[in-house]
């Protein structure tokens, strides 16, 4: 049956959702901001406005605009000083914290209005509806900040009682707590459902920079982690290598095409497993290779490309012996000229006889 799939999913979920370190956690709750934050902002705004709107209801019930026009228009205000800080800060928490500000502006304006209507039995309504704007807000948070907003919002009726002296606040509190609960729940599947669609964009956005053959990164990396001709978040000295599989023409010539496929397979494995895991090891193109060494200074490049030239040299278990050729170079904060400096040790490597580490 559907349900019991549904069941199984979510509990798959969750368990994938528990195993989430802080660092997973916090950029998967950054991308579900991002995915849904304009709706939120389109749909706050659309809030703010319908509210004002009441002031018709309010005159349904006073006979006049005027008991309510000031309560009711308090909010643009806050309106505006939401789209102001939302324009300049896109960070998460500041975006919730807006949202969830300009949400309870509109609560805060619906119990001044209130204060000043005759009859304030419709009150209960309008608590409901607000149920509304806090589920909408629910999309970018967590559900636990949620549930922190929904306490406020049950705080702010309490409090209200003291001069609005609603005839019916167990009615009211008899219908928000079980929908406090029902929107605490309701984000709370959708905080898993919205994990399906974050791991599959995970595993796209692999795919786009993975080289199908070797399964290392592929050039589309660099557009990822080279921002303005410089290495994101370099911290320490870096080194950049890049090698060359010697002749393979001649591989590809003499053993077909499969075998040279075979050949680069296992040189992206080889490189996979004897790099760190914050090195990038990329195919550049062909039989080309760039290895970025992260906190690794030039010398301990050289040393590990010339240990690695010789495991590869003397190796058992290739396709086809077969040897490389290394350039090794200091990555300077420009990418590009780093890039000409290391393909420039290359070709040395290569001029050179072949099967031997070069350093620029």
């Amino acid at each position: 049956m559907r349900i019991f799939t549904n069941a199984r999913t979510i509990i798959d979920l969750y368990k994938d959702y528990r195993s989430m370190d802080n660092e997973d956690r916090q950029d998967f709750y950054q991308s579900k901001c991002d995915y849904y934050q304009n709706y939120v902002e389109i749909s706050l705004v659309a809030g703010v406005l319908i509210s004002i709107t009441y002031i018709i209801s309010d005159y349904l019930l006073n006979g006049s605009f005027l008991p309510t026009l000031i309560p009711r228009f308090s909010v643009l205000p806050a309106l505006a000083v939401f789209l102001i800080v939302t324009r300049f800060f896109k960070g998460r928490k500041m975006s919730v914290f807006m949202d969830f500000l300009l949400a309870h502006c509109i609560v805060l304006a619906t119990i001044w209005a209130i204060y000043h209507l005759e009859d304030k039995i419709h009150a209960s309504e309008g608590f409901i509806i607000m149920n509304i704007v806090f589920m909408t807000v629910g999309f970018v948070a967590r559900p636990r900040e949620t549930f922190f907003s929904s306490l406020i919002f049950i705080a702010e009726i309490l409090i209200s009682n003291s001069f609005n002296h609603y005839s019916n606040l167990d009615i009211i509190l008899a219908l928000q707590i079980p929908l406090m609960v029902a929107v605490f729940i309701s984000h709370g599947l959708l905080m898993l459902f919205y994990l399906d669609h974050y791991r599959t964009r995970q595993e796209l956005e692999l795919a786009m920079v993975t080289d199908p053959l070797t399964q290392v990164y592929n050039r589309h990396l660099l557009e990822k982690i080279v921002t303005k001709n410089a290495l994101k978040d370099v911290d320490g000295p870096v080194a950049i290598a890049m090698l060359d599989i010697d002749y393979f023409k001649q591989v590809n010539d003499e053993h077909g095409h499969y075998t040279g496929d075979l050949t680069l397979l296992y040189m992206g494995q080889k490189l996979a497993k004897g790099t760190h895991e914050d090195d990038y090891v990329i195919r550049y193109g062909g039989e080309e290779f760039i290895i970025i060494l992260k906190n690794c200074d030039v010398n301990n490049a050289c040393a590990r490309m010339e240990q690695f030239r010789q495991d590869i040299e003397n190796a058992k278990d290739t396709p086809v012996p077969f040897t490389i050729s290394v350039g090794v170079s200091r990555y300077n904060g420009d990418f590009s000229k780093s890039i000409q400096n290391v393909d420039n040790a290359l070709y040395k490597a290569k001029n050179g006889g072949r099967n031997r580490v070069v350093v620029v």
